[in-house]
């Protein structure tokens, strides 16, 4: 049997118990910045100034949230609450716990099911090939706000309620931005097309199968969650829908 290939570029640090106390203290019972996170891994320095983020899967609902700076802003708040799970802040309380994800841009969390393991992922230093560097990614989040689909916490609260395309309501860590687009000319006259909305953005890591030198992504975390134009590509063709050749391959997704 062989072994499953290594992803390249990316360090993962098993958690102790303490630290796994630590992060669920910090995010869900004193609702502050969870310092192991602004640490950083592996040589890479975290950074208090960035946002962090909290994806929370329990077995009877779904917390999210994001701190901005010193404090978190959670669905389970007075104004979401009633879409929200509640937060797991005792010891008894983490057996709802599937999995709790709390990230930033250099860095991200991991809390597995029942609160039992975790772990810290980021890049590992070092220089990479070409071929093998993490990749970007972005993804759209689909929903609809406005008086007959979600609404805003209030001003200055980093939340939107939206509905999603299942109908369903969800309460994510973003002031909202909908989905539009608009056609741009490139140098050279090309057209493409560029979209503008709320993202969620991935970095993905590579591995290479040692035996038949086949590449796949092996490992993902979370980056962020943002509004604006589509931070990473592909572009694409106006006309056909295609993205232009220049960007085939793996490309900066």
């Amino acid at each position: 049997m062989t072994d499953v290939p290594e992803p390249l570029g990316v360090t993962v640090r098993r958690l102790d118990a303490g630290e796994i106390d630590a992060v669920l203290d910090e995010v869900f019972v004193r609702g502050v910045r969870s310092r192991l996170l602004d640490a950083g891994v592996a040589g890479v320095a975290g950074d208090p100034e960035v946002p962090q983020w909290m994806l929370a899967e329990l077995g009877d609902g779904r917390i999210t949230g994001v701190c901005p700076r010193g404090r978190w802003h959670r669905s389970d708040g007075p104004a979401t609450a009633d879409l929200s799970a509640r937060p797991p802040v005792t010891a008894v309380d983490r057996v709802r716990v599937l999995e709790v994800l709390v990230f930033a841009p250099h860095a991200q969390i991991r809390i597995g099911e029942g609160a039992r393991a975790g772990w810290i992922s980021g890049d590992a230093p070092g220089e990479l090939p070409s071929w093998s560097r993490p990749r970007d990614r972005s993804f759209l989040l689909q929903g609809w706000t406005g008086p007959e689909h979600g609404r805003s916490p209030g001003e200055g609260v980093p939340l939107s309620v939206t509905a999603e395309p299942s109908g369903a309501l969800a309460v994510l860590p973003v002031v909202w931005t909908g989905f539009s687009a608009r056609v741009r000319r490139e140098r050279g006259g090309r057209a493409v097309v560029e979209g503008t909305g709320s993202w969620l953005t991935v970095r993905e890591y590579w591995a290479q199968d040692p035996e038949t030198g086949a590449v796949g992504v092996a490992f993902h975390r979370l980056t962020g969650v943002g509004t604006g134009p589509k931070p990473t590509g592909p572009v694409f063709d106006p006309g056909t829908g295609d993205e232009p050749s220049e960007t085939g391959g793996r490309g900066p997704w």
